[in-house]
């Protein structure tokens, strides 16, 4: 066998791709197994360490990557700015991070600081990693759709907005949204307030469709005065609770759909510094699954919770695929799930 990453006992080399196909299992799964890492069947596991005893396999990263030409590291793009206003960035990175140990890849973390630009064209001309994951929270910057249109391996977690050729890792945003919003329908709530994201973003675009969608499906008249846009960040959802707060009688909505958990805790903020009572005054809702442990407020916020591990799983486990010669699977939604929490439980508000 060829120099590979790793070797054997007897001095012959076998490398990770060898033991995968050996057990007849995909590389991140071989690798997983190795190293002790969740989401690998018991059965499997014992496969495939049974065979890397039996092989005398020993991880041998260099020899691999010379013999492979490759770095063993991928890169995550993400926005700076997204890790100052909300949680989603940092929580993404962390499961990214976890998802490349247990894929055995590095992880390089690129930021659109100053010279983004430089940096891209270091990356690609140098051959530092293997791939990138691209959060489309980024999707439109000129140096990230340079990243998009070379030759490397790319997955977008999230949508673009207008690219169709990428392979994808996103959430099921629109029927997600509808799910809150007919939550709220069902708490007895009948005139209903959405904060949204920024709406050049596709998944904040997404979610508006669904808040209108469940209007439809209920057959109850959406009010467009109440349609607020934001920006996804605590601020915005502060303003729009203030202007909310200020609507008397039946022109205040006694429920909002917040396109993110930090505008939900804006939004509450706000009311209650009003003097309204959440959520006998109005219920609130948000989306992501971020809010768990906020300070802001001293109740539990009802969201959507993104399941950050399984998305970065996936992302990397495609990037991965994609680096190895595997055909691209174009889009993977994944469903997140409602969690019900104190900011719209109303027991004593029948539907």
């Amino acid at each position: 066998m060829p120099v590979g990453e790793g070797q054997s006992d007897g001095g012959s080399a076998v490398t990770l791709d060898d033991l995968a196909r050996l057990a007849g299992v995909s590389r991140a799964s071989a690798s997983r197994a190795l190293n002790q890492r969740a989401g690998v069947r018991p059965e499997i596991r014992e496969r495939v360490t049974h065979l890397a005893a039996s092989l005398g396999y020993r991880p041998n990263r260099a020899a691999r990557n010379l013999a492979t030409g490759r770095s063993s590291v991928i890169g995550l793009v993400i926005p700076s700015a997204d890790l100052r206003v909300d949680p989603y960035g940092a929580a993404m990175i962390h499961a990214v991070a976890r998802a490349a140990t247990e894929a055995d890849q590095g992880l390089m973390l690129i930021l659109d600081g100053e010279g983004p630009g430089r940096a891209v064209r270091h990356i690609l001309r140098d051959g530092l990693i293997d791939g990138v994951i691209v959060s489309a929270v980024a999707a439109g910057e000129g140096w990230v759709e340079e990243l998009l249109n070379a030759e490397l391996p790319t997955v977008l977690i999230g949508s673009h907005p207008t690219r169709t050729d990428v392979d994808v890792v996103d959430v099921e945003n629109e029927l997600a949204s509808v799910r809150l919003t007919e939550h709220l329908f069902d708490q007895g709530c009948r005139r209903l307030a959405t904060v949204t994201g920024p709406l050049e973003r596709v998944d904040a675009q997404l979610r508006l469709a669904g808040f209108r969608a469940a209007h439809d499906r209920r057959r109850v008249r959406l009010d467009e005065r109440l349609v607020i846009e934001g920006d996804f960040g605590r601020v915005s959802g502060v303003k729009a609770g203030e202007r909310i707060a200020t609507m008397r009688g039946r022109q205040r909505p006694d429920g909002v759909v917040a396109a993110n958990d930090e505008m939900a805790l804006g939004v509450i903020k706000a009311l209650t510094h009003a003097g309204l009572a959440v959520p006998d005054d109005v219920a609130v809702v948000g989306f992501d699954g971020t809010a768990s442990d906020a300070d802001v407020v001293e109740i539990t916020v009802t969201s959507v919770r993104q399941p950050f591990g399984e998305i970065a799983t996936a992302a990397v486990d495609e990037l991965v695929a994609r680096i190895d010669g595997s055909p691209p699977k174009g889009r993977i939604v994944i469903d997140p799930e409602l969690i019900v929490a104190q900011s719209s439980d109303r027991p004593g508000h029948p539907p």
